[in-house]
Formats: C-alpha cells, sequence, structure tokens
C-alpha cells in the first residue's frame, strides 16, 4: 500500500472507539446583519439601526446524522429565520428583551441545552465599532 492512501479498514475500526453519546455539538450563527427598530432614546424611534446578531447553542442530544436527513439536527437556517422574524417584530426597547425573546422562541427546540446571544448596535456610540450586550441561558 502508498504511503499517501488512506486505509479506510482501520479508519472505520477507530470510528467504533468513539463514544458517540458523549459531548454535545455547537451550532451558530455569526455576524447577522439586520435593520432593527430598537432603543430607549427619542431620536430611536420610528427608524431601522444596523444590528449584529451572534448565536451559538449547545446541542446535548447527539443527532445521528448516518442517514443525511435535515430533521435530525438542530438547523442554524432555522434559528436565522426566528431572529429574523423576531428583530422584525417591531419596536424593542432594550436589547435584553430582545435577546430575551430570542432565547424564548429558540428553546422551542427541545434538543437545545444552552445558548449564548451577543447583539451589537452598530451605531450606539460615536467612535466604538460596535455596543450591546451578551446573554447565556441554560435549559433547567
Amino acid at each position: 500500500m502508498s504511503k499517501n492512501k488512506l486505509d479506510l479498514k482501520i479508519l472505520n475500526s477507530e470510528i467504533d472507539n468513539i463514544d458517540h453519546s458523549s459531548g454535545y455539538n455547537l451550532i451558530f450563527v455569526n455576524d447577522l446583519m439586520l435593520d432593527a427598530e430598537l432603543g430607549v432614546y427619542a431620536h430611536e424611534k420610528n427608524i431601522h439601526q444596523p444590528l449584529r446578531v451572534n448565536m451559538i447553542a449547545k446541542i446535548k442530544d447527539i443527532p445521528d446524522t448516518s442517514n443525511e436527513k435535515i430533521d435530525n439536527v438542530v438547523c442554524y437556517n432555522e434559528i436565522s429565520i426566528i431572529i429574523k422574524k423576531i428583530v422584525n417584530s417591531g419596536h424593542t426597547i432594550l436589547l435584553e428583551t430582545l435577546a430575551e425573546k430570542i432565547l424564548l422562541e429558540c428553546f422551542k427546540n427541545n434538543r437545545i441545552e444552552t445558548i449564548k446571544i451577543r447583539l451589537e448596535k452598530l451605531d450606539a456610540i460615536d467612535d466604538a465599532e460596535s455596543a450591546g450586550i451578551e446573554i447565556e441561558r441554560s435549559r433547567k
């Protein structure tokens, strides 16, 4: 056998040594850029502001991916749709409130154990790239 060829028999035998029920999976959405109606100040009413969203979710129930079915995993596209729907649902005064709404909706998926979400207003503070919050919540 050539030095550069991978022996699949060896690889397959090593797969049996992995505890597939251990650990967890992480899914994420990075730098989702949205226009949002948010803010507490009068000058923030009735305008859209740029908002950057980052989210990571810990999935404890390791999915069976052997059959390549999307229904077996927590879909990051579905998470992004949830985020967009909530952000576009109207004016929110506090980023904390917006984050909690997103978390509550995402936790409807029972496979999600922990979620960390970061919301950044890009025009909130002069001379700063962004300002915002990051929160993390876990299922009871």
